[in-house]
């Protein structure tokens, strides 16, 4: 695949844009694109076309065969998710570990927010919204929390405006030890 490249254990990226934009993601997030990818490359595109041929064999006209009409429809769907994750990953790059950052919250790093108005504590790991998935703890830098904790350090209080309330958090502990 163009921009992807065996490196190791890893995978290195080309720092090719498309329109400018430069996926950032985490080592974790970086690794399920090529899984995905990997999957649906050697799984299930092959499980589709089999399909595909399977249902052709069947005589009669094309396309009035329900079977070769849902093994095509499969079969485009698997391709366009490729073509989609082949694009992420050309403009992917990992986000590098920042050593000196200081312990301010940005991409990667892993946050305990306090809910001054529910006393409540929540782990988030902030990512890039590709990698968003707020009920696993995997927080867009882009959300309304995101955009509010960014820049800010432990000990911080900062207002995060919800759809529907604003949000009192204090930033408890901030570290990179999970990504």
């Amino acid at each position: 695949m163009p921009g992807l490249a065996a490196a190791g254990q890893g995978w290195s990226m080309s720092n090719q844009t498309v329109g400018g934009e430069q996926l950032v993601l985490t080592r974790r997030g970086l690794q399920a694109l090529v899984a995905e990818h990997t999957r649906l490359t050697d799984v299930k595109r092959p499980v589709a076309l089999a399909a595909l041929r399977e249902a052709g064999d069947v005589a009669g006209d094309l396309v009035d065969n329900p079977g070769f009409l849902q093994a095509r429809d499969e079969l485009d769907r698997i391709e366009a998710r490729i073509e989609l994750l082949e694009a992420r990953l050309r403009t992917a790059r990992r986000l590098s570990p920042s050593s000196g950052n200081g312990g301010v919250v940005s991409p990667g790093m892993h946050v305990v927010l306090e809910d001054l108005d529910k006393s409540t504590c929540a782990d988030y790991v902030l990512v890039a919204s590709a990698e968003s998935d707020p009920e696993h703890g995997r927080l867009s830098d882009e959300s309304p929390v995101g955009r509010a904790i960014s820049g800010h350090r432990k000990g911080d209080v900062v207002d995060a405006r919800a759809p529907h309330r604003i949000r009192h958090l204090r930033i408890a502990e901030v570290d990179r030890r999970r990504r």
